[in-house]
Formats: C-alpha cells, structure tokens, sequence
C-alpha cells in the first residue's frame, strides 16, 4: 500500500469522446448471435465504440477541446498536461507534446506521457493532481488525458479479446481550491503477474520489432486477481481512511467484466445502486473506463458526491483513489467528431 494525499485540488470538468462506429456483439460475423448472447450474460458487454482511422491522442484532443471551448478555459493558465495511454501515436515523441500544440496550449506546459492501462486514470490523477499543487501559479490548472485504442490489438478471431474492448478518450480539468477538498491515493503493482494481460511485439524485447501487435489475455488469471486482490485491497484503503462503505455515494470501477466486477461489489459490500456501469455500451475502454463511467452513467452533478474510484488490471497494477465532484463540475460525453 503506497498512500498519498493532495490537498486544495478538485476535479473542475471531467469529458468524455468515443469513436463513432459502433459494432453490436449480438451482430458481428465474427463473434455470431449465440456467441454474442453468451458474452453479454457473462460480462455486461453488448456494443463496442471502435477507433477506425482516430488514435488515442485525437479521442482526448476531442474531449479537450470541447472542455476547455464550452467552459471558456483560460488555456494561459494551464500548467502541466499529462496523457496517459497504452496505445500513443508514436514510439517517440511523446503524445503529450504533440497534444500540447494542438491544443494551442503555451511552451512552457510540462507535459508528458505515462504508460499505463486499465489503473491509468487514478495513477494520472495522483501524478498531476501533485504537481499542481506544487505550483507557483495560484491560477494555475491542469488537463489529465487518458485513453486507449485497444481495439487495435485486437484480432477478430480472438474471442477472449475482439468482443471485449472499445475504444475511448477523456480530458479532466484540475484546479486550484481554497475549500479544502482532499484527494487520497493507494497505488500498488505486482509485475509477478505481467504475463496476464501484455503485447509481446513491437517492443525492444522482441525479436520481432515490427511485427502485427496482439493483445493477449488470460481471462482465469485476471479474474482471479480481480477478485482476490481488488476486494481487499479496497477494504484496506478505506481501513486506513477511516471510511465505510456508506460514506460513498458511488464506487467507480474499472470496467473490465460484469460479472468479475459484480463479485468484488458483494465482497465490499456495496449496494447495486452505489456501483454504476457503462459496460453495456461502450466494453472495456482499459484507463478511461472510470471518467467514460462518471460522464455516461451520472449523466449531471447536482449536489456534491463523494467517489471511490479503482482501476485494475495490466501490470499487474491497481490504483484507489478517494475524491469528491462538486456540484459545479462538468462532464460530458460525446461522440468524435474529428
């Protein structure tokens, strides 16, 4: 357990963009009705956001660019920008750099990239919500990017990966706050387990460099990681926190599998309504499954809610994080349109 607090930060906006072809499970040569059916009892997922021609970096240049355009964003006062991604544009530069320059955003922003799946988010978070409150700037702010195209890793004669993935991108706004707000971190990992969930090619270790990329996933040993180790961990989180379950109006969960996901929510005890989904319509997104959750399924903050965020998975890695939205905070999600 690695716990870290920051202190007079709070999430401003938080938006979402997903591709705009949508594939349906229950109508996919590839997968087949019967097939299709099966997968939906099993893990929640029907229909998949698929990246045809758009990356990772132009899904959360998307939401971005809406966010800071709708919420009329000073962008001068953007201080750092951190995308986080397993699928980048490029083995180098970094993504973030590039973002920088799309987005219009001044030379002097710190920006850079992190390498991380499905704990993504709550790992980006603890990163930049750290360095914000680091900064000189009293006005300064802070744009987390995070997403994933691992539909493209995906062979459609793969049924433990082509019908489980979709594709998203996410823009979060933090600020500097006088209220007092407080986000707490635990972050863990467990390379043991790296085997799990991993693309042999294209990497330095690989004797093939440039070779097709293939996601592999062994669904038993991920399963079984999810519902031994989350669970407790989550549990030993809010131990530490002096925190309960009821202290939470909403439990975030990566979105990876319903079923694996609906046993760790009886082991915490969580209510069905304290435990929102997004996996009917959008599959496992890897690091941008939380922020997608939060802007499709709560759908407008009207009152200030508490949150318990987890991300899980590759790494192997999990990451809790403890915040709270305001009732000011935006979020929305759209479709790409680039």
């Amino acid at each position: 357990m690695s716990l870290s607090q920051v202190a007079n930060i709070s999430i401003d906006a938080i938006y979402t963009s997903v591709p705009k072809v949508k594939m349906d499970n229950l109508n996919d040569d590839y997968i087949g009705r019967q097939q299709g059916e099966k997968i939906l009892d099993n893990t929640g997922i029907r229909y998949r956001h698929i990246a045809i021609h758009e990356t990772a970096a132009d899904l959360c240049y998307d939401a971005a660019q809406k966010l800071i355009s709708e919420n009329k964003i000073d962008k001068d006062n953007i201080e750092f920008l951190v995308f986080v991604s397993q699928t980048p544009d490029y083995v180098l530069p970094a993504s973030a750099t590039i973002l920088q320059d799309r987005l219009g955003l001044k030379s002097t922003v710190a920006a850079f990239d992190v390498n991380l799946g499905c704990s993504g988010y709550v790992y980006g978070l603890s990163i930049i919500s750290s360095l914000l409150s680091n900064s000189f700037n009293k006005d300064a702010q802070a744009l987390l990017l995070v997403g994933d195209t691992i539909s493209k890793l995906c062979k459609p004669s793969d049924s433990a990966t082509y019908p489980l993935f979709g594709d998203a991108g996410s823009a979060t706004l933090l600020v500097k706050s006088n209220e007092g707000q407080k986000m707490t971190f635990d972050l863990n990992s467990d390379g043991s387990g790296c085997e799990a969930i991993k693309v042999q090619e294209g990497g330095f270790k690989s004797k093939d460099k440039h070779g097709e990329k293939t996601l592999y996933l062994n669904g038993m040993d991920v399963f079984s990681f999810g519902i031994t180790t989350v669970p407790k961990a989550i549990k030993s989180f809010m131990l530490s926190q002096e925190a309960v379950v009821e202290d939470f109006d909403y439990f975030i969960l990566h979105q990876a599998n319903k079923f694996m996901n609906e046993k760790i929510r009886k082991k915490i005890k969580a209510t069905e309504e304290q435990v929102p989904y997004c996996l009917f319509d959008y599959a496992n997104t890897s690091c941008s499954t939380i922020p997608l959750t939060i802007t499709s399924q709560l759908i407008s903050i009207s009152t200030k809610v508490k949150l318990f965020l987890c991300g899980f998975g590759v790494g192997l890695s999990w990451a809790s994080a403890i915040v709270e939205l305001t009732a000011d905070c935006k979020i929305n999600n759209s479709i790409y349109n680039g």
